[in-house]
């Protein structure tokens, strides 16, 4: 049951019909009185009186006549009325479904980013600029049709169309504040990996590289939404930049960056959230299925420490320190495993079905000795070569060789596993640090492809490659 909002009710849904309705009962009053009036002066004069007789025939003739002339003349009032009611309906119905049409057509949707909520839904609240009441329902409805007025006599707009999204906003489910356009698609994108893979350096030099290098080479706009996003990335960098890494994501945390992306010449903005989650929260089933986001992402990016395999470690245990490069010590076909079984809970699907998202599996550290000859540029650009009638471009190459890689080391579970379950994997290197030496600026490298490739795959007008 719709819920009643601090706004008068529009005159076509409410006075209207108590007008229409005591103007037919005065119309009916003022007859009946015309013929009881006659009527009673036929009494006084004598209803056998020729006067009498006179007053009585006027009684009966506006009883009988009046009335038929009266209701004639309230079926054409309530006709004409409905009709134009009718119109009003079916206009507004007309720019509801319009509205509605918009959302989909433009592919708008909102997401708290509250992480103890994480709600995904259509409409926010939206208050009002004046008086700060919150309209729960600022659709077209019985409160107006393409505006609202709210109890202060301030105007809304009822529909994106309208301005409706310039609005103050909060989440319907925790009434946590929407920073944004809320009249915009957007775009989720947790990214998964276990303890020590470098996930929080991985997605803090990616941004950099989207916002500083990527988006002004495309001639596009890409601005952080908040300001505390804005600072808490600065002082990442920062950090960064001094050769100093970044702390370990807090236990239970989920956190995203939220950034508004605008493209040449479109009107709908992008909203794109970069979630960070703890590596351990793929310890148990239960800590996964607290995190909704993963109900309304739109791809995902696995992030694989190479020296989780064993074999591999072994090979390059004499010519680095594991423990300098901070080595996961999570089993990343486990994270898959359970990533697997919470989303197919989620998304109610069988053993057999696809999942309908995306994959990105980046492999990190490829400045660790030996896998920039095995999986870098150097190897990528040998495979084209070698296999020219085939591959047709590097990003091509490098998704075979990083494929090859797992497979020869031990992952071919996960290849297979990760390729039966998305609608796409698509296989990348990177080096989140670009190097393994503490007090020296940190550079990344390669951070930026992965997410480029989501949102290809997801948007259509992102061009990626």
């Amino acid at each position: 049951m719709a819920k009643e909002q601090p706004a008068k009710v529009s005159y076509f849904f409410g006075k209207g019909y108590t007008d229409l309705w005591n103007t037919i009962k005065e119309a009916w009053t003022r007859n009946l009185y015309s013929a009881k009036e006659q009527f009673m002066i036929a009494g006084e004069k004598g209803y056998f009186s020729m006067g009498g007789a006179i007053n009585l025939v006027a009684a009966i003739s506006i009883f009988i006549f009046g009335s038929l002339i009266t209701a004639f003349t309230t079926a054409v009032h309530i006709g004409i009325l409905f009709l134009f009611f009718a119109c009003v309906y079916i206009g507004f119905a007309f720019l509801w479904l319009v509205d509605r049409i918009y959302i989909m057509v433009n592919k708008i949707k909102n997401a708290c980013p509250n992480p103890d909520c994480q709600a995904s839904f259509l409409i926010p609240v939206y208050e009002c600029p004046n008086c700060g009441a919150k309209h729960t329902e600022l659709v077209p409805s019985k409160y107006g049709i393409l505006m609202r007025t709210c109890l202060c006599g301030t105007k809304l707009p009822t529909t994106f169309l309208n301005g409706r999204g310039k609005l103050k906003a909060y989440c319907p489910v925790c009434d946590t504040q929407l920073s944004g356009d809320t009249a915009s698609r957007q775009y989720a994108f947790p990214v998964i990996g276990g303890p020590s893979v470098g996930k929080t350096c991985y997605i803090n030099m990616a941004i950099d590289q989207m916002m500083n290098e990527v988006a002004p080479a495309r001639g596009w706009e890409m601005k952080f939404i908040t300001d505390a996003d804005q600072k808490d990335h600065a002082l990442a960098m920062k950090s960064l930049k001094q050769g100093v890494r970044l702390m370990k994501t807090e236990l239970n945390a989920l956190t995203a960056y939220q950034m508004m992306l605008t493209l040449q010449n479109e009107k709908i903005g992008r909203r794109i959230y970069v979630y960070d989650i703890s590596g351990e929260m793929f310890s148990s089933s239960s800590d996964f299925q607290n995190n909704q986001a993963y109900s309304y992402a739109d791809g995902f990016i696995f992030i694989i420490d190479p020296l989780t395999l064993n074999q591999f470690a072994m090979e390059v245990e004499d010519k680095i320190d594991l423990n300098a490069y901070g080595a996961s010590a999570k089993d990343f076909d486990d994270i898959l495993n359970i990533m697997l079984i919470n989303l197919e809970k989620m998304f109610n699907l069988k053993d057999k079905d696809t999942l309908k998202r995306n994959l990105a599996v980046v492999i990190n550290k490829v400045d660790v000795p030996t896998l920039e000859e095995r999986i870098g540029e150097t190897a990528a650009q040998q495979y084209l070569a070698e296999h020219a009638d085939t591959c047709k471009s590097y990003m091509d190459a490098r998704d075979a060789v990083c494929r090859d890689f797992l497979m020869e080391y031990g992952a071919g579970n996960f290849v297979r596993t990760a390729e039966a379950k998305f609608k796409a994997v698509r296989y990348f290197t990177c080096s989140a640090l670009g190097h393994n030496h503490e007090g020296q600026p940190y550079e990344g490298k390669n951070v930026v492809d992965p997410m480029l490739w989501l949102l290809q795959q997801t948007d259509s007008s992102i061009k990626a490659e």
